[in-house]
């Protein structure tokens, strides 16, 4: 008895997360806002955003749970100069809308993601004369559609997807990019959380496909009713997340925080 009870209280703790399908930990490429030091090359990327469920289709033991939401976000990197002084270089706008349900009796979830994304240079890619060194600015934008199916075990949850990019400039990036991933979420006490996931994708250009993997593990304080703190180590290696530089290589280890709300 004592067993089954300590069971059902670590599955409520790991579901903490009120949407039929959490975002996963580690894509680089899901609402956050927090802060990501790569002190290695002298960067941050600051992410500010936000994923709203705004209606709730329904919920029953026959047709599980469904909600319907929208996404803005941004994700901008910055370069160090010391002195606190921390010129931006790029920033990606996200915005769409998203669908997630749920079974209530078994462990499938589903979410698909119809949006539009934009990058763009900013002034700390120009010199003193106004002029965009290094980077020369192009027009970068994707209109697509992003699959994911998860199975949710409790502590862990293992996904697989694809997103299917219907318009695209420029044209030589390639159309569909496969993804999988895993998130882990283990209670360590009433109040404090063991985060961790990777997230794979495969990102073709004319044809060329290159992987860029993302990590990320952290301790989630819960300071007041599922809001918090995350304080995580994060992991990046393959195509750049930023479209003014998708058809470059990134690499770094990072340190930084998220807001959890």
């Amino acid at each position: 008895m004592k067993l089954a009870l300590l069971l059902v209280a670590v599955v409520a703790s790991i579901a903490a997360d009120d949407t039929p399908f959490p975002a996963p930990i580690a894509n680089p490429l899901e609402a956050r806002i927090g802060l990501i030091i790569q002190p290695a090359v002298k960067r941050l990327r600051l992410d500010i955003g936000a994923s709203v469920d705004v209606a709730e289709l329904f919920r029953d033991s026959s047709s599980g749970w469904m909600r319907i939401g929208a996404d803005f976000m941004t994700y901008t990197r910055l370069r160090s100069d010391g002195n606190f002084k921390f010129p931006v270089e790029t920033s990606d706008y996200y915005f769409g809308v998203n669908g997630s349900w749920q079974a209530l009796q078994s462990p499938l979830q589903l979410r698909m993601r119809i949006a539009h994304i934009s990058s763009h240079l900013v002034d700390g890619m120009a010199n003193d004369s106004g002029t965009f060194v290094g980077r020369k600015p192009f027009v970068y934008s994707r209109e697509f559609v992003e699959v994911l199916v998860g199975w949710d075990f409790g502590t862990i949850r293992p996904y697989v997807g694809a997103t299917y990019i219907w318009a695209r400039q420029p044209h030589s990036s390639d159309p569909i990019v496969p993804q999988a991933g895993v998130d882990v979420r283990f209670p360590v006490s009433t109040n404090l959380q063991l985060r961790g996931g990777y997230d794979w994708k495969l990102i073709g250009i004319s044809g060329a496909y290159v992987t860029a993997q993302a990590a990320q593990i952290g301790v989630f304080a819960d300071i007041w009713n599922g809001r918090g703190l995350m304080l995580s180590a994060y992991g990046y290696n393959g195509r750049s997340m930023h479209g003014m530089y998708f058809d470059t290589a990134d690499s770094y280890l990072g340190i930084g925080f998220q807001v959890v709300w």
